[in-house]
């Protein structure tokens, strides 16, 4: 197969983002591709198709090359901003694990430029982000269905990757908690049942403090804003459907 150039790279990389921004259809892109001279069309499918995964942060498994890997990453960062590029690493990163387990080559170069992304701080991912990016993942993964997690599973890495994030904690007032906790007196301010088990340090009754308005979105640290309740209420008011 004749070597991709810098020129097809760049072809490939502007009809990939057009289909992501909504521009164009993958199949019309896929078509100019080949229709300039570009690209044969395997080769044309596999880059956008690949550009579109990096977007979504989810394995490729066909490989682009070293040049087109660094083209990619460095455009999407210009384009698109830091959870964009975040996603395109985790990419990348899953990639070289597949293709790795399946016994292939260990790409160290194209390892490198994420490592390189990584070391630079290039990346400032918040505890946050990376739960919602992992809870889509785990969506995607049940979508998909057992025979093709299978698949996934038997090549898959069996130590996960490490990724440096980033977070802001806040000072919080020990004596509204205090008073909160004492308000409850052992019992759920939400569903209104016992604690669910005591503490082993100290036999008290394990509740949790919530903010009705979080502090990230500047609720204040007081009493009333605040109720003491069970670790399954808490769960439901941050990831379910349910108001305070």
């Amino acid at each position: 197969m004749a070597k991709i150039t810098s020129t097809q790279i760049e072809e490939a990389y502007s009809k990939g983002k057009a289909v992501f921004d909504g521009h164009m259809a993958l199949s019309d892109a896929i078509n100019d591709l080949v229709a300039n001279g570009s690209m044969n069309k395997s080769s044309a499918t596999d880059y956008v198709r690949n550009f579109l995964q990096m977007m979504k942060g989810l394995e490729y498994q066909r490989t682009l090359n070293l040049p087109a890997t660094e083209f990619f990453l460095a455009s999407i960062s210009k384009d698109y901003g830091v959870k964009y590029l975040s996603l395109a690493l985790s990419s990348v990163n899953k990639h070289l694990n597949y293709y790795e387990g399946i016994g292939k080559s260990k790409q160290k170069s194209i390892r490198d430029i994420v490592e390189h992304y990584w070391a630079q701080g290039a990346i400032e991912q918040t505890i946050e982000d990376h739960l919602s990016e992992f809870s889509e993942e785990v969506g995607i993964s049940l979508r998909d269905g057992a025979e093709k997690r299978k698949v996934r599973l038997n090549v898959a890495n069996k130590l996960p990757e490490s990724v440096t994030v980033q977070t802001t904690v806040y000072r919080r007032n020990p004596d509204v908690v205090a008073e909160v906790l004492s308000r409850a007196a052992g019992v759920c301010e939400r569903c209104e049942k016992p604690a669910p088990f005591l503490r082993a340090k100290d036999n008290t009754p394990y509740l949790e403090v919530h903010h009705k308005i979080r502090l990230s979105s500047g609720g204040e640290d007081t009493v009333n804003n605040a109720i003491a309740i069970c670790p399954n209420c808490h769960r439901e008011l941050h990831f379910g459907h349910c108001s305070v």
